[in-house]
């Protein structure tokens, strides 16, 4: 019985995560849409900005000696909140539909940005968590 009640707090946690990070993204893309910016750029900078609170996140996390604490955080923060603050479906549908527009190099730099631009951020998240 204890071990299902793990389980529905696992979910629990990772759901109530999700549904922040979701609405904070919706919130987020509205405010650009103020700016005009475009919706690949508006998504790019949302991704980029979790990838960046994901690196800080996990370098901070580690300093916590509770296992039971860290890992309640990692479901909520890393999976839920980050994870749907940050999705992969929205870079893939714009990547899909910058394709079937035929515009492959506008496409390409975009994965190019994302993928570079992701992984810079959470370094340097990451580098800023450890100091």
């Amino acid at each position: 019985m204890l071990e299902k009640f793990d389980k529905l707090q696992d979910i629990l946690l990772v759901s109530c995560g999700a549904i922040f990070g979701a609405n904070i993204r919706f919130i987020i893309y509205k405010e650009f849409e103020k700016f005009n910016l475009s919706k690949y750029y508006s998504i790019l900078i949302i991704n980029t900005l979790a990838s960046f609170l994901l690196g800080l996140f996990l370098s901070m996390i580690t300093h916590i000696s509770s296992y039971d604490l860290y890992y309640q955080l990692v479901l909520f923060f890393s999976i839920g909140l980050l994870g749907s603050l940050s999705t992969l479906s929205s870079l893939l549908y714009d990547l899909f539909d910058l394709f079937i527009q035929y515009k492959f190099f506008r496409a390409l730099k975009l994965l190019f940005l994302s993928l570079s631009l992701g992984l810079i951020s959470l370094a340097f998240g990451s580098f800023l968590g450890n100091q």
